[in-house]
């Protein structure tokens, strides 16, 4: 083969090099997102806050749901939880001082122990809310539909209720929940139970 033949040969390679590969310096199409983005609202009203909340259930967002909840950090409140009676007696001292690191602890171990893939619906009815000038009584039925693998007797994954929140604006005019009661309305399990599950 002559010097003009390999001439065009290398021509011919380089044009279909061009012709069929990608272009190294193109910009690449982005990934998607690993995760989908969360819900989040700066709650700047009451009625934020409980959509924030309900949000970071069914996204199992554990920071988002902590975001929701007063401390000195953020407000001149501490966040407590005070359960329904029935469930309080029914575990003896574990709700004795159940604050946010309490609810830290539930939350961890709820979501290590959904699947990932898990879906829970949770839903909120408004009863009644009364406006202070810098707090809010909300009273709201609930329900809560998790896909829980258990297999026991005992599982958590209808559970409804009425719960009374109280929240509390801070100096930024944002709100957080600093007190939260729980009650049954029904033989249902309740959101205390689900708590007194996954919080030992």
């Amino acid at each position: 083969m002559n010097l003009k033949n390999n001439h065009i040969l290398l021509l011919a390679v380089f044009l279909a090099a061009l012709v069929y590969c990608e272009n190294p310096f193109a910009t690449r199409a982005p990934e998607p997102p690993k995760r989908s983005q969360s819900n989040w609202i700066q709650p700047t009203s009451p009625s934020y806050v409980m959509y924030n909340l309900k949000n970071a259930m069914q996204e199992k967002n554990k920071s988002n749901y902590l975001r929701c909840l007063a401390d000195t950090s953020v407000s001149s409140k501490e966040f407590i939880f005070s359960p329904e009676p029935a469930v309080a007696n029914a575990h003896p001292g574990l709700f004795d001082r159940w604050g946010k690191e309490a609810e830290t602890n539930y939350l961890n171990q709820l979501y290590s122990y959904l699947p990932k893939d898990s879906l829970t619906d949770v839903t909120f009815n408004r009863l009644k809310e009364t406006a202070f000038q810098d707090s809010v009584i909300l009273i709201q039925e609930y329900a809560i539909a998790m896909q829980d693998p258990c297999k026991q007797e005992f599982c958590t994954r209808n559970m409804r209720g009425q719960a009374e929140f109280r929240l509390v604006r801070s100096d930024d005019d944002f709100w957080y929940i600093f007190r939260w009661s729980d009650a049954a309305t029904s033989d249902s399990l309740t959101w205390s139970d689900l708590k007194a599950r996954f919080g030992k």
